[in-house]
């Protein structure tokens, strides 16, 4: 079990029933999304699914001859005019919240806006979240980054950024793709049919996850400090997506915990049901490419509770993170 074999069933299962039916509208737009998971996979420097597919069943290849025959093109993959291998960081570590305000204080200060479109579609996102009493929100950095300046600049109170991601786990605990091992138990419940509703969903995977972070006391024991600090009757996780890993690893230490997410996987939508904003799985990379939330701050440490970044040096990254976020704080 696990993702490659569970990714392959689904395909397989996925391509039999396009290609079986007429097509048509829905059909073709479901046959983009399935190429632009495979593409975002690439992307991100990972090649096993796409290989394991095509060699089984030359999945991708059937892909992109159904949307050629039918006058369609694929989705694009978001190209970044800066690679994070020619970003300089600065030496010197900042503590997160401190980093976050020279950002928005730089914002400010700065004329540009963004004519990026999708930062409409990331405002209408936090108003969708909403901001409920005895309510605290827990935005998942870096990918909300933004989502959080837009609340910081409603003065909003019971806001907290947190630089979770898997370098946060490595910090913790010295080894390397914890968060695989996390995810995991997701796609478990996926393969073992525990999966009708996201209650029994749940009951699955929160298990399941609490069974691995006994494998990390030092992880287990700082998320739980972390989230002791928040006195708040519930907490929403926010995060842009996919597999909701973090947001659920924190709900399996804390029963407060909820989540809301941009968008997931196709295969997980019925799932996350009302828990998700877009179905448009598509927008995911638009939302994670932003320059302010992928290459502004990087993750330094993790002491005392609290999160230290180090901040990008380039001068083009900079104007254009300023430049979203001031577009965010006015857009509001």
């Amino acid at each position: 079990m696990g993702f490659i074999s569970y990714s392959l069933n689904y395909y397989i299962d996925e391509l039999q029933k396009i290609e079986a039916s007429s097509a048509n509208t829905e059909t073709v737009y479901h046959a983009k999304q399935l190429l632009k998971m495979l593409d975002d996979l690439l992307d991100e420097g990972y090649t096993e699914l796409n290989e394991a597919l095509e060699s089984t069943c030359q999945g991708v290849s059937r892909l992109r001859k159904y949307l050629y025959d039918n006058n369609a093109e694929p989705f694009s993959v978001y190209k970044r005019s800066i690679s994070k291998s020619e970003a300089a960081y600065d030496r010197e570590e900042t503590e997160l919240i401190y980093a976050i305000n020279e950002l928005v204080a730089g914002a400010t200060e700065n004329k540009a806006t963004t004519e990026n479109p999708f930062l409409t579609n990331i405002i209408c996102f936090c108003n969708w979240v909403g901001y409920e009493k005895d309510t605290a929100y827990l935005f998942l950095l870096r990918d909300t980054l933004l989502p959080y300046i837009y609340y910081q600049a409603k003065n909003r109170t019971r806001i907290y950024p947190w630089l979770l991601g898997r370098k946060t786990l490595e910090a913790i605990a010295g080894k390397e793709c914890i968060d695989d091992e996390i995810r995991a138990s997701i796609i478990k419940a996926l393969e073992v049919g525990k999966c009708k509703d996201y209650n029994g969903f749940c009951n699955f995977v929160l298990q399941d996850i609490r069974n691995t972070l006994r494998n990390y006391p030092k992880i287990e024991k700082c998320f739980v400090d972390l989230l002791s600090e928040i006195k708040e009757k519930h907490i929403i996780v926010v995060e842009s997506g996919c597999s909701g890993t973090f947001p659920m690893m924190l709900k399996s230490l804390d029963d407060r915990v909820d989540l809301r997410m941009y968008t997931t996987y196709p295969y997980l939508l019925n799932i996350y049901g009302d828990r998700i904003y877009s179905k448009k799985y598509e927008e995911n990379r638009l939302f994670e490419t932003l320059y302010s939330q992928d290459s502004y701050l990087q993750f330094s440490s993790l002491k005392d509770n609290s999160f230290y970044v180090t901040k990008c040096l380039n001068e083009e990254i900079k104007k254009n993170a300023f430049a979203e976020a001031k577009s965010v704080i006015c857009g509001g």
